[in-house]
C-alpha cells in the first residue's frame, strides 16, 4: 500500500489553475522526484501537504489515512527541510536544532543533534550563530533538521542550494544513507538535474499544473528520441568527402575535426552510419554517442516544445 496517495489535486490563485487535477503515488520507502520548471506546481504540492495553503479540490492520503481529517496527526510523523526554511539567525546551529527538536517532542535531543551534525560535517559549527553561516553551512542545518524526528515521511524542497560540488556530493551520499537505513519516504524537488537523475527512482515530471509523465529518468529522457553521434577525427583530415546517403544521416560540422550526425531512430540508423565510417579512410581519434538528459526535456518543457 502506497505511504502517500495524491487524487486529482487541484490549486487555483485567481484566474491561475496552478494544479489541474495531478495523481500520483509514493511508496514506502521511495525516493521520489517532483520535477519540472517553475509554476509547473511543485512548490504548491509541498506547501498543501505542509498545511500552509489549502487545496480547492481532490484528496490526499498519508499513512493509509485522509490527511483532511487528521492533518496535524500525520504531520507529526513528517518533516520538510526546504531552501527558505526559517529559522533564528541570533540563534546557534545547536539552539535553533534544539527548538524545532522540542516542538517534534525529539528525545535524547542532544544525542540526536550531534548524530546529524557529524552526518552532516558541521559540528564543529554547533555554537555557531545562524547568522555567521554560508548559505551552504545553512543548507546543512536545514538538512538537519529535516531529519531531526525520523520522519516517515519527508519533503525536500530545493533543500541542496548553495552547496559547492564536494559538499553537495557528500551531502547526496548522507541522504541516501539516512533514507536507506531509516527506510524514510522522502518527496523531492529540485532544479539539479543530475541530482534528481541520481537520487530518484521514479520522477513525476510537471508542466503547467498537470504532470506530463511518471517514470524513471532513463523513461522521462526518451521524450526526446533524438541522439547525437559525434566523431572526431585526426587533425588535418579531409571531411569535404564525407556525405553519405542510403538511409544514414547527413554530417553536420561540430568541433576542430569533427562531424555530428543527428540520429532520429538510434536504433535503425545507428548500425549503418558506423559501417559507413568503418569502410571511409578517414582515421577516427574519438567518437561520442550523446543521448538526451532529463535537462534537455527539462529545457524543452519548459519552452513549450514537449
Amino acid at each position: 500500500m502506497p505511504l502517500l496517495e495524491i487524487h486529482q489535486l487541484r490549486k487555483r490563485y485567481g484566474s491561475v489553475e496552478a494544479l489541474r487535477g495531478i495523481t500520483f503515488t509514493v511508496e514506502r520507502g521511495e525516493f521520489f522526484g517532483l520535477l519540472g520548471p517553475n509554476g509547473a506546481g511543485k512548490s504548491t504540492t509541498i506547501n498543501i501537504l505542509l498545511g500552509l495553503i489549502l487545496a480547492d479540490g481532490g484528496s490526499i492520503r498519508v499513512f493509509d489515512t485522509d490527511f483532511a481529517a487528521q492533518p496535524v496527526a500525520i504531520r507529526r510523523r513528517m518533516n520538510v527541510a526546504a531552501a527558505l526554511t526559517s529559522m533564528n539567525g541570533v540563534l546557534t546551529v545547536r539552539e535553533n536544532l534544539g527548538v524545532y527538536g522540542r516542538i517534534y517532542g525529539v528525545k535524547k535531543i542532544k544525542t540526536r543533534i550531534d548524530e546529524l551534525l557529524e552526518r552532516f560535517e558541521i559540528r564543529e559549527l554547533a555554537d555557531t550563530k545562524l547568522q555567521y553561516l554560508s548559505s551552504g553551512q545553512h543548507t546543512r542545518v536545514t538538512l538537519c533538521k529535516g531529519f531531526l524526528n525520523d520522519p516517515e515521511l519527508l519533503l525536500l524542497d530545493e533543500c541542496t542550494v548553495g552547496l559547492d560540488p564536494d559538499i553537495a556530493e557528500k551531502t547526496r551520499r548522507a541522504l541516501e544513507q539516512v533514507q536507506r537505513d531509516k527506510k524514510t519516504t522522502v518527496l523531492f524537488t529540485s532544479h539539479n538535474m543530475s541530482e534528481v537523475e541520481e537520487l530518484c527512482g521514479r520522477i513525476a515530471f510537471l508542466s503547467k499544473g498537470e504532470i506530463l509523465r511518471i517514470d524513471t529518468a532513463e523513461r522521462i529522457t526518451r521524450l526526446i528520441p533524438q541522439q547525437i553521434l559525434e566523431v572526431r577525427f585526426q587533425p588535418g583530415t579531409d571531411l569535404s568527402h564525407m556525405v553519405f546517403a542510403d538511409g544514414v544521416p547527413q554530417a553536420e560540422p561540430g568541433a576542430a575535426n569533427s562531424l555530428r550526425f543527428r540520429l532520429d531512430d538510434p536504433e535503425q540508423q545507428l548500425d549503418p552510419l558506423l559501417r559507413r565510417l568503418a569502410r571511409s579512410e578517414a582515421r577516427i581519434v574519438d567518437l561520442q554517442l550523446k543521448r538526451p538528459t532529463l535537462e534537455d526535456v527539462f529545457i524543452k518543457v519548459a519552452r513549450g516544445e514537449l
